[in-house]
C-alpha cells in the first residue's frame, strides 16, 4: 500500500497511513451508527481542502461512509464520530472492529455538538471507549500535547461553541488513539453549497472560526507524522516554516 513521505530537510518522516488503504493521498472516514452521525455532512471536504491548500499534502476526497464493524473501516487512517445525543450501545462486532483499527494506528475523532461537557453523548463515548479501549483512560488532554503544536499553535481546542476549555482523549505508548472535542468543531467549518457559513461562531467570530480550520489541519498532521513529536529540532521547523511538501519517493 501507499502512504505519504513528508520531508523534514534531511529527515524522512513516514506516514502512519502505510498501513490504511492503498492510497497516497490522506483520506477521513465517517462512520455510520445508529444516531445522528450525519450532523455536519459539508464540513469534512472544507477541512480537507485547507489541508491540502496549507500543507501540500494531497487528500482523498471521497470521505467514505462506513460502519464500525466494516472491513472499509480501514480504507482511512483517520475516523471521525460526530453526535449530539445519547446513542445505543455499539455491537459487539463493531467494538471489536473499532478496537483492532485503533491498535493497529488508526485515530478516531469524537465531535461533540451537544453544547455539555458532560450530557449524554460524551457519556455515550465514554462507555463505549471503556469496552473498546479497556485499561485505557479517557482523560483531558493537557495543553502541552504535541496535538496543539503539530502545524499551527493552538492555545485551547476551538469549535463552533466554547463550551469546554480542554479536549478529552485515550493515549496509549505516547500516541492518541482516541480524541474527543466538545466544541462542535466540524460545526465551525461547514458551509452550504453556496459557499455561506452554515453556523455562527461563539464566542469569538470569525478568528475562532479560523483557528477552527487550524485544529483540523493539526489533527491531521497528527495523525499522519507522529514519529517527530519530541524532537524540538522538527517541531521548530513545523512551526516556523509550515513548508512540508509530499516527497515523490513516498506515492506508490
Amino acid at each position: 500500500g501507499g502512504g505519504l513521505a513528508l520531508l523534514v530537510p534531511g529527515v524522512m518522516v513516514p506516514s502512519r497511513a502505510d498501513a490504511f488503504g492503498r492510497s497516497a493521498a490522506f483520506g477521513v472516514g465517517r462512520i455510520v451508527y445508529d444516531g445522528a452521525w450525519d450532523l455536519r455532512p459539508t464540513a469534512l471536504s472544507r477541512m480537507l481542502q485547507a489541508v491540502e491548500q496549507r500543507t501540500s499534502i494531497l487528500t482523498d476526497s471521497a470521505l467514505p461512509e462506513t460502519r464500525a464493524d466494516s472491513e472499509a473501516l480501514f480504507d482511512t487512517p483517520f475516523v471521525v464520530f460526530t453526535g449530539d445525543r445519547e446513542f445505543d450501545p455499539l455491537p459487539d462486532e463493531a467494538r471489536q472492529n473499532l478496537q483492532l483499527y485503533l491498535r493497529a494506528g488508526g485515530t478516531i475523532l469524537f465531535d461533540s455538538s451537544e453544547e455539555d461537557a458532560d450530557g449524554p453523548f460524551r457519556q455515550s463515548v465514554e462507555r463505549e471507549l471503556a469496552a473498546i479501549l479497556p485499561g485505557v483512560p479517557f482523560s483531558r488532554i493537557g495543553s502541552g500535547h504535541v496535538l496543539y503544536r503539530s502545524f499551527y499553535l493552538i492555545d485551547s481546542p476551538p469549535g463552533r461553541t466554547n463550551t469546554a476549555s480542554y479536549m478529552e482523549g485515550c493515549e496509549q505508548d505516547g500516541r492518541l488513539l482516541a480524541i474527543y472535542s466538545h466544541n462542535d468543531l466540524l460545526g465551525a467549518l461547514a458551509r452550504d453549497n453556496f459557499g455561506n457559513w452554515i453556523y455562527e461562531v461563539r464566542p469569538g467570530g470569525e478568528r475562532q472560526r479560523e483557528m477552527s480550520f487550524r485544529m483540523g489541519i493539526n489533527l491531521a498532521m497528527y495523525v499522519l507524522c507522529l514519529d517527530y513529536k519530541e524532537d524540538q529540532t522538527h517541531v521548530r521547523f513545523l512551526l516556523h516554516q509550515r513548508s512540508w511538501r509530499v516527497d515523490p519517493s513516498g506515492l506508490p
